[in-house]
Parts: structure tokens; sequence; C-alpha cells
């Protein structure tokens, strides 16, 4: 009967969409914006005018996730923060979608063509720093400059909860039943050093996408699908001018790991924030965005 119960779980039963209901604030002030391609209709925001920066929404998360970066970016440049398949409030066209490496970068690369961009300056957090490192290896000529922070793309296992999420049926219930608000909170909080920034509205923006089916599979099948030992064998030979900015408390990627991308990397700038954790640019904006401006300064 466990049993039964656990396949029904894993493979019945949905979870409500509770955030389908959630009327964003946040994209209420600064405008959502759509890009329709073959594989997805993407969500994006944009703000500013300049050379282009694309920000990747952090995995699991929604453009939210770099709303201190938005403003002061655009600044100098046209800033684009886009959710990419499986994210935020991105809509997937492709059934067939493989949420694999190969798959999340044609999907940067369809957001690009789509707004007709040819070049730009990419950053991702997380998964996205991955996905942004995976497809500035592959498309080079594409990138001017790659910021990653907290970024996965070693291959080295995650915490024993996103390890977790790779074993059938286990990893889908884990996932559904980790939409609820209470056990969004207690992730989010173990991501931050500095928690008093993990506000209710911030929380609220955070958790809504979570709870999207769409956004539920997605997550379940990358932490499967990705293969990041191809992004550590191509380090070596990745040229393009990288900034590797991390929390020096981070929890689930640890800091070790940015001195390894350091190692690899031939044309790095390493710098370590103390008192931040794994989402930095929540965690400790300021310094985040001195850092971001200046490397981003000349991205022709």
């Amino acid at each position: 009967m466990l049993v039964a119960a656990m396949l029904l779980g894993a493979y019945g039963w949905q979870p409500a969409e509770e955030g389908r209901a959630f009327r964003s604030p946040y994209l209420a002030q600064v405008g959502s914006r759509y890009a329709d391609t073959p594989i997805a209709r993407f969500h994006y925001v944009q703000a500013g005018s300049g050379t282009p920066v694309i920000l990747l929404s952090p995995g699991g998360t929604s453009v939210i996730g770099w709303k201190d970066q938005l403003d002061v970016l655009a600044r100098d440049h046209t800033v684009y923060v886009v959710d990419l398949p499986g994210q935020g409030y991105t809509q997937l066209k492709d059934s067939g979608f493989a949420f694999d490496l190969d798959a999340m970068v044609s999907a940067a690369g369809a957001f690009m063509d789509g707004l007709g961009l040819r070049q730009a300056a990419l950053a991702g957090n997380s998964w996205s720093g991955g996905w942004a490192l995976a497809f500035a290896q592959r498309h080079p000529d594409r990138v001017t400059k790659l910021a990653l922070l907290d970024a996965t793309g070693l291959d080295l296992p995650g915490t024993l909860m996103w390890e977790s999420l790779k074993i059938p049926v286990i990893g889908e219930l884990a996932v559904k039943l980790s939409t609820g608000k209470p056990t969004v909170r207690s992730l989010a909080e173990g991501m931050m050093v500095n928690k008093p920034r993990l506000t209710e509205p911030l929380l609220d923006e955070w958790w809504a996408p979570m709870t999207f089916h769409d956004n539920i599979r997605a997550t379940y099948l990358l932490e499967r699908r990705l293969d990041w030992a191809q992004t550590e064998r191509a380090l070596p030979a990745t040229m393009t001018p990288t900034l590797v900015l991390w929390g020096k408390q981070d929890t689930i990627q640890p800091v070790e790991r940015a001195h390894r991308f350091a190692e690899l990397l031939p044309n790095e700038q390493l710098v370590i924030l103390d008192g931040c954790g794994h989402a930095p640019q929540l965690d400790c904006p300021e310094p985040v965005n001195r850092h971001l401006q200046t490397f981003f300064a000349d991205s022709r």
C-alpha cells in the first residue's frame, strides 16, 4: 500500500497551482514582456539602453532573482532578465523539450534570436550560471563577457537533497511536496546569510512560479539530465572573459568550487564575498552590483 501510494503521488497526483492566483507587484512595476519562438514563449523584463546584458533567472525561481540588479545595470546597458523553460513565467511550446544541457543552451540561443541579439554579456546564478557557461562554450562568438555567481558547471555532486531528486518516484514526490510556502521559505532561508532580506513580498514572488506544474516537472528532470562533465571538460578552452563571483558561506555550492573554476578558466577574475550565501545578488546586492558594473563596463 505504501508503494502504491508513493507511485500515485509521484505520477498521478498534482499539487494545486496556488501561485496562479498571485499577481506579482514586481512585474506590475517593471512590466512583463514575451518573446515567441518555436521552443517557448519566453517571459522577460527589460530596462535601460546600451550594450546588451542578459541575466538568466536563477534555477527554480524567476526574474525576481535579479530584482536588485536590473535598474543598476540599466544605467549603462540594455538589460534583459529572462526565464528559461521550466523557470518562472515562460511557457514551453516544444513538447519534446529535453531539459538537458543541449536543450537549455538551445533555449538561450532561441531567446537571443527572438530579440535579434547577435551578441550579449551573460550572467547566471546557480543552475543558470551553468547554462550561461555552456552557452558561452558552444557559442563563444555570441558572448562578450560571462559572470558566474555561485554557479553549477563542475562535475561534482550536489547536496543530499538535490541528489535525491535523481531517484525516480522520490524525486517527483520531493519536488511536489516542496511547493508550500513554508517549505519555500525554509529553502530560501537556507540559501541566504542576510535573512532579513527575505521579506514577505520577496517570498511571495519566489514561491508563486514554483507551484506551476511545468516548473515542478522541469526541476527533477533538470537535476537528472544536466551533464556538468561537459562544461568542466571545456573550462580550460573557455576564453570568454569571466567573472567568478561567489558567496563565501554558500551551503549549496561550497566556496571551494569557486577556486576550482578559477584554476581551470584561463581568462577569469575571482571575487569571494564574505557574509553571503548561494544567491549573492539577493543576499548582498550592493557589492554584487559594484562588481557587475565594473566587469560589464566594457562589454562591446
